[in-house]
């Protein structure tokens, strides 16, 4: 006896419809969440602002220099560890919060324990901080240094 290919066909197309509609939920569910993300990053890239620092020629290579920036309401540190490399980080030691104010070698100072932070990379050198440095978004536009930040 042969099966009816008909009724077998049916059996596999409803099982395929049922696995479809459950594929198909998760997909929904998958891409709302993807949206609400996308939709996060969109905010805060909206709510960042473009704050001009200073001019390249004012960081000295091996050098580096505490700016305010009053519209923000903040300050930030500026360093060129390398020629034509410039890199901002917020300067408050993740330590106790004391404002880093100097640079010796390749590393960023705070006054009060001695913490060291790479001018390069804002990463811990030497204790008792144990989180580097807040990093900003710095460019360079006509030989004027730029930072971005989220507000």
């Amino acid at each position: 006896m042969s099966e009816c290919p008909s009724s077998r066909s049916t059996e596999v197309e409803e099982s395929k419809l049922s696995l479809t509609r459950r594929n198909l939920f998760s997909s929904i569910a998958i891409a709302a969440g993807a949206l609400g993300l996308a939709g996060v990053s969109s905010s805060a890239q909206a709510a960042s602002k473009k704050y001009k620092v200073c001019a390249t020629k004012d960081i000295k290579v091996g050098g580096g220099s505490i700016y305010r920036i009053s519209s923000a309401n903040i300050m930030v540190l500026v360093t060129q560890p390398k020629k034509d490399v410039f890199r901002a980080f917020n300067p408050a030691c993740t330590h106790n919060g004391f404002q880093i104010n100097q640079i010796q070698g390749k590393n960023m100072v705070c006054p009060i324990h001695g913490a060291m932070f790479d001018t390069t990379t804002g990463a811990v050198q030497r204790g008792p901080a144990q989180f580097p440095l807040q990093k900003y978004t710095l460019t360079v536009d006509n030989k004027t240094l730029y930072v971005t930040i989220a507000s």
